[in-house]
């Protein structure tokens, strides 16, 4: 009788209720892995969506743009961009792209004061030092008709006497 007293372990109900504890611990750990793969997955779509619509914002801004808002080099730089008239109201101008994903672009008429060197507004006319006014830009982008991305900017527009 000594001799089985002396002997240390562990009973098969010890194991068992250890391995049963263990299973349960693993199965809830498990359940967070697809749960983090979706959401990588979702934020790595998100970020994508964003680079493209900053890229495309890029390309719509660094175009030369002449003129006034209003006359026929701000269609045409757009129809050279890919885009084509959607809407007009009396604030903006609505343009929209479509390829993989869905780019509209509404561009605001009316030109955005900003101050010069100097502390003072241009009150929306040409600078006359560099011959350029800003004009409000706001970008979406779509993917599967839901809105994905959007980001504002301005396009610099020049006097027709620059580009002369």
């Amino acid at each position: 009788m000594n001799k089985l007293k002396s002997q240390q372990g562990l009973t098969l109900v010890e194991v068992l209720a250890a391995l049963v504890i263990l299973g349960i611990v693993f199965v809830g750990i498990m359940t967070v892995f697809p749960q983090m793969t979706l959401f990588n997955n979702k934020t790595e779509a998100k970020l994508d969506t964003m680079n493209l619509a900053r890229q495309e914002m890029a390309n719509i801004t660094n175009a030369d743009w002449f003129g006034n808002i209003e006359g026929t080099s701000f269609e045409n730089q757009m129809t050279t961009l890919g885009y084509a008239k959607e809407l007009e109201t009396l604030e903006y101008v609505r343009f929209k792209k479509q390829d993989e994903y869905i780019y509209e672009i509404d561009l605001w008429k009316s030109c955005t004061e900003f101050v010069d060197e100097d502390g003072e507004g241009n009150e929306c006319k040409f600078d006359t030092n560099t011959q350029v006014r800003l004009h409000q830009t706001h970008l979406k982008l779509y993917k599967q008709e839901l809105l994905s991305s959007e980001t504002f900017s301005y396009i610099r527009f020049r006097s027709n006497e620059v580009a002369n």
